[in-house]
């Protein structure tokens, strides 16, 4: 029997039918067939940061959609936007200038390579890489196709000049002299251009402690590998007693100039001047009342008579000093109960600089600082208004002496004197600043002015006048001095004598 047949019913035809439609199915799926699973790359993030100095690299990593159904390519390029040089980075693996192309393997899910700086530069720089194109049933995404890599170097050093002084200071130079010198040390970083160095006048500089002058060039790779020692000096030669300020300066093209400020004090150029009056005190070989022995020379203006200002005949010596062994001497003596005060006239003097000079020999001097001697101001006889007050104190073993331009605190020097020892004592007084200065000398006595007084006053209140030396004996005991050769004039030369 026929199985086809066997139900009474034709089957031929319709399994002829089945056969066909599903030969055509088969045929329809394999034209026209695509894939199920179509995804998409991105970078995981747009923007990365690699700090300076980082060992490490970093892992740029690519996430995909779906995993894939089969292997695909991704192009991955460096954007023209990055400021990073090709030799300050490197990619592993590294893309050439058409760009990398990574293959991925069916069922991969992401792509990674890495990122390293090799911090040979400065400031900060940006990598810029983009998914360029896709293949293999893989597309770009459409967020985070480029990213970013900020890649951050060395610090930026920006060219420099360097100098270890910002300023040198070459105190006082006797005039027409030359200091010595003081040295700086110089430093150039990342310098293109010659260094010049300028001072400006009155100045000298050097290289070699030596050969000075004006300026100098320094060659900039000189500078730039090592540190070099600039020396330089101050020229008094202005021939004005005054303080003269400078500069030296340190340039080298567009970059900031390097300036070491310079001073020095010019003194001892010897102003014109003339010798008001001296005083060697010459009253022959009798002692007694100055008042008396010197004919009415020294004027009494207070107490007169009462344990008088005495004169003796052996004066005192200072080798050196114009007014040295001529004549006699006074002294002058405090103690308890009134005491004579004495003034001896010069011409008045209204304006320019009052120098007064004397010998002084101190027996004694008392706990409780006293002025002594003093310029006066009003005619003689009467009661003076006292300025450049020189005042004594005992100092241990030791006394000090001080000077008050009137009655203000006394400003003492730090040097102290030996009782028994004849000094030379220098006081001046400026009428056009008011300021009152004390020098003491113990040896060889200055040509020219010393450029530091032991001691300065600069107290308010100025006289009109000044016309006279005082003596004042005061109760403050005991304060006992001898005083020989007085000297007033209007310059350093002709109080001393010289």
């Amino acid at each position: 029997m026929n199985p086809i047949r066997s139900s009474g019913i034709n089957l031929r035809p319709i399994m002829a039918f089945m056969i066909m439609g599903m030969l055509f199915n088969s045929c329809k799926k394999d034209k026209f067939s695509v894939p199920l699973n179509v995804g998409t790359i991105r970078f995981a993030a747009n923007a990365y940061t690699i700090e300076n100095n980082t060992v490490d690299p970093l892992t740029i990593v690519l996430p995909l959609s779906l995993p894939l159904e089969e292997e695909a390519t991704v192009l991955i390029s460096v954007d023209g936007q990055s400021t990073i040089a090709a030799d300050q980075y490197t990619i592993t693996p590294a893309i050439p200038a058409g760009g990398l192309t990574l293959k991925l393997p069916k069922g991969a899910t992401e792509v990674s390579f890495q990122v390293s700086s090799l911090n040979s530069f400065e400031g900060e720089k940006s990598l810029v890489l983009k998914l360029s194109a896709a293949t293999g049933g893989l597309s770009v995404a459409n967020t985070n196709a480029v990213s970013s890599i900020t890649i951050k170097g060395n610090p930026i050093i920006l060219p420099e000049i360097k100098t270890s002084e910002s300023g040198l200071a070459f105190g006082n130079v006797v005039t027409t002299s030359i200091s010595d010198s003081k040295s700086y040390v110089l430093t150039g970083v990342k310098l293109s251009t010659d260094v010049l160095i300028s001072a400006t006048a009155n100045f000298q500089v050097s290289l070699d402690d030596q050969a000075f002058g004006s300026s100098l060039t320094i060659p900039f790779a000189t500078l730039n590998a090592a540190p070099v020692t600039i020396y330089a000096r101050f020229l008094a030669n202005t021939g004005i007693n005054q303080t003269v300020t400078g500069s030296i300066l340190h340039s080298s093209g567009t970059v900031p100039d390097a300036i070491v400020s310079v001073s020095g004090i010019e003194y001892g150029v010897a102003a014109p001047g003339v010798l008001i009056k001296k005083e060697d005190l010459e009253y022959g070989t009798t002692a007694g009342a100055l008042s008396t022995r010197s004919g009415g020379s020294w004027a009494t203006f207070s107490a007169g008579g009462s344990s008088a200002v005495q004169y003796i005949s052996a004066g005192l010596t200072y080798t050196g000093y114009a007014g040295s062994g001529i004549g006699g001497a006074l002294v002058s003596e405090n103690g308890n109960g009134s005491r004579e005060d004495i003034s001896w006239a010069f011409p008045a003097q209204t304006s320019g600089v009052i120098y007064t000079a004397q010998m002084i020999n101190f027996a004694s001097a008392p706990a409780t600082a006293d002025f002594f001697l003093s310029l006066g101001d009003g005619a003689s006889g009467t009661t003076p208004a006292y300025f450049n007050r020189i005042y004594a104190k005992a100092n241990g073993s030791q006394l000090s002496l001080g000077i008050g331009r009137n009655s203000a605190t006394a400003v003492y020097s730090t040097t102290g004197l030996d009782y028994g020892k004849t000094y030379l004592v220098v006081h001046k007084y400026e009428f056009a600043t008011g300021n009152s200065a004390l020098y003491l000398i113990g040896s060889t006595i200055p040509v020219i002015e010393p450029p530091v007084p032991n001691a300065t006053s600069v107290a308010t209140g100025d006289p009109a006048s000044l016309t006279r030396v005082v003596i004042r004996q005061n109760t403050n005991a005991p304060l006992k001095a001898t005083v020989d050769g007085i000297r007033v004039a209007t310059s350093w030369k002709e109080a001393i004598g010289l």
